[in-house]
């Protein structure tokens, strides 16, 4: 198909030579020929060319070839329903195309422990944890400003805070 030349022509870019001299491509005829220069009919099973079977006569070799079978939707990890959402005492925000949200807070004891747990209903999220002493002095990131994926399970970390200031969580919208 051209989407298929397209989409190698663009692969051959990037490929070293050495692995695309080992690339071979067919059309619907001519590929069991090929295999049947590298592989010795009797071991090569009926429906690739050759002429193995099962010891019951099947051609798809059912006994020593396992063929693929869809998946189960509840193998699927990004279909995992998100429990934070439903959860009662869970704080929810809504952070915008474009947009980014802060939640701030004091630490009025030394040795206090920040924790969170977040999820997001879809897409990447910034998140940074950023601290500050007082008002007059630049706030120091806790946690690195990072892209986090939600899609297999919840983000949850801990922090344990030596001083008392003011702690931001910070989420971004990402664009990709």
């Amino acid at each position: 198909s051209v989407y298929f030349y397209m989409a190698f022509s663009v692969l051959k870019t990037v490929v070293a030579a050495s692995v695309l001299e080992k690339v071979k491509i067919y059309a619907s005829d001519g590929w069991k020929e090929a295999l049947l220069e590298l592989i010795d009919a009797d071991d090569l099973p009926a429906f690739l060319g050759g002429n193995k079977t099962d010891p019951d006569g099947n051609p798809l070799c059912n006994t020593f070839v396992r063929h693929g079978k869809r998946i189960p939707k509840s193998y699927y990890l990004c279909n995992v329903e998100k429990k934070l959402s439903t959860a009662a005492d869970a704080e929810k925000i809504i952070v915008t195309r474009f947009s980014k949200e802060e939640i701030t807070f004091e630490v009025t004891e030394p040795g206090s422990f920040l924790e969170w747990e977040f999820e997001t209903k879809n897409r990447d999220i910034g998140f940074s944890l950023n601290f500050k002493r007082n008002n007059f002095e630049e706030p120091v990131e806790l946690v690195p400003k990072q892209r986090i994926d939600t899609c297999y399970e919840p983000e949850k970390g801990l922090f344990k805070c030596e001083e008392i200031g003011t702690c931001k969580y910070e989420f971004k919208y990402l664009t990709r």
